[in-house]
């Protein structure tokens, strides 16, 4: 049995294992019992090469290619083994692993793709991965070209790169002479398939028309940088991306021709991001697809319209658009943080000036008798002091009785007020009768 759809060569390496052969039946040929007996051993059972768990995102993935693969030409099957209520137990029990897996820790989240921040895109500049569009390193030449492409076009970081032709982008210029570079939709395959559009009779044209406008003024000018690497390409190879010469090996100055005529590899260009990353010292590591995250955060950051953004992505729908606008920024996260430290520091500032207002009131309320150094601290109940607009009232009779000295004397206590106005003070400390 050949399953020609990424995943679901899984279920057919699981058939020929001691669990699975116990299934004799293709799965071309099962009923919708069978089958829904073979997939809930499969789910629990199946594991990658390593022996691993598959992660939650890996069983969908599978189940979709499965389930794809099950209906399409020419085996057609009128059912879908994720919708269909004859595999609800199926899908119940890969449910139920899934949060077993994922609460007992033997498989991590998801773990989302993150835009790249000013601070990391500085410290490729810094560390040399990336460099001025005036550089005569071909490998940092073109390591800065892909960059700017992946950047300003939103494409995935993994498809078709190695297809791409340097007849794929064309220089245009505005009326007042401003140049920018764009897909050239006039040559094959310059709008290949992808993800998103794959170019069937029923899948909508992908519309997508970015643009990468010059920086004239710029060291960094994206347009300079690609039209500074196009003019040193190989002219044997109809590659856009060709495996660079060494420096030392040729003397840039004089020879206009800086690659070889051998595209680069697919694994290179597949881990380009990584390798940038993980050579400046970035951690954790950056993939390619960061920089497909980094063009729609940056542009939804600064309150560019959705349609306008999916005119630059290819996204067919605002809601892939907005799962990127659901995860902060690093700069959004950092001034997240920021207003929380500043919660908690006015907090503490907010505890020590209490405490010291205490501390100066427990010194003004210390009543001296006149002629005697003694001293007698007054203790009101909290009903004795009224307070409101601003003014303050004192009435002795709701005070709790006070001794001074061995007499046991009564005598009218002293008061200091601070930013008080209109204070009252009932006195009823007369002779005792």
């Amino acid at each position: 049995m050949l399953i020609n759809y990424s995943h679901a060569t899984n279920l057919s390496d699981w058939l020929s294992t001691s669990v699975g052969n116990k299934f004799l039946t293709p799965i071309e040929d099962m009923t919708k019992e069978e089958l829904n007996a073979c997939l809930k051993s499969f789910y629990t059972s199946a594991r990658k090469h390593d022996g691993q768990f598959y992660k939650s995102s890996s069983l969908k993935s599978i189940r979709a290619a499965i389930d794809r693969y099950l209906r399409s030409p020419p085996r057609c099957k009128q059912f879908s083994i994720i919708a269909d209520a004859a595999f609800t137990e199926a899908n119940k029990i890969l449910d139920a692993f899934v949060k077993d897996l994922r609460q007992s820790g033997r498989i991590r989240g998801i773990v989302h793709k993150k835009a790249i921040s000013k601070q990391q895109i500085q410290k490729l500049f810094e560390s040399g991965e990336l460099g001025p569009a005036d550089t005569k390193d071909p490998a940092q030449l073109q390591r800065t070209a892909w960059f700017y492409l992946a950047l300003f076009f939103g494409r995935r970081g993994r498809e078709n790169q190695r297809e791409m032709k340097p007849g794929m982008l064309a220089l245009r210029m505005t009326p007042q002479g401003e140049e920018y570079f764009e897909l050239n939709r006039q040559f094959p395959g310059a709008v290949p398939a992808t993800k998103n559009h794959q170019g069937g009779l029923s899948d909508a044209e992908d519309e997508s028309d970015a643009k990468i406008f010059s920086a004239p003024d710029h060291p960094r000018c994206p347009v300079k940088t690609i039209k500074n690497y196009l003019s040193h390409l190989n002219p044997k190879l109809d590659a856009l991306f060709q495996r660079p010469r060494e420096v030392k090996s040729f003397n840039p100055d004089e020879d206009k021709v800086w690659f070889c005529n051998a595209p680069l590899g697919l694994n290179t260009l597949n881990t380009m991001m990584k390798s940038m990353s993980s050579r400046a010292g970035i951690q954790p590591h950056l993939t390619n697809h960061c920089l497909r995250a980094t063009s729609v955060t940056v542009l939804s950051d600064s309150n560019c319209e959705t349609r306008h953004i999916r005119s630059v992505t290819g996204h067919k729908s605002d809601q892939s658009i907005e799962s990127y606008n659901e995860r902060p920024s690093l700069e959004q996260q950092r001034m997240m943080s920021n207003v929380l430290s500043t919660f908690l520091h006015s907090s503490e500032a907010s505890r020590q000036s209490s405490s010291s207002a205490c501390s100066a009131d427990k010194e003004n309320t210390t009543a001296t008798k006149p002629g005697n150094t003694s001293t007698t601290a007054i203790q009101a109940t909290p009903a004795s002091v009224f307070v409101q607009h601003n003014q303050l009232s004192v009435n002795s009779d709701s005070m709790a009785s006070f001794a001074h000295g061995d007499r046991g004397q009564r005598f009218p206590p002293h008061f200091n007020f601070y930013n008080c106005t209109n204070v009252h003070i009932h006195n009823n400390f007369g002779p005792s009768s």
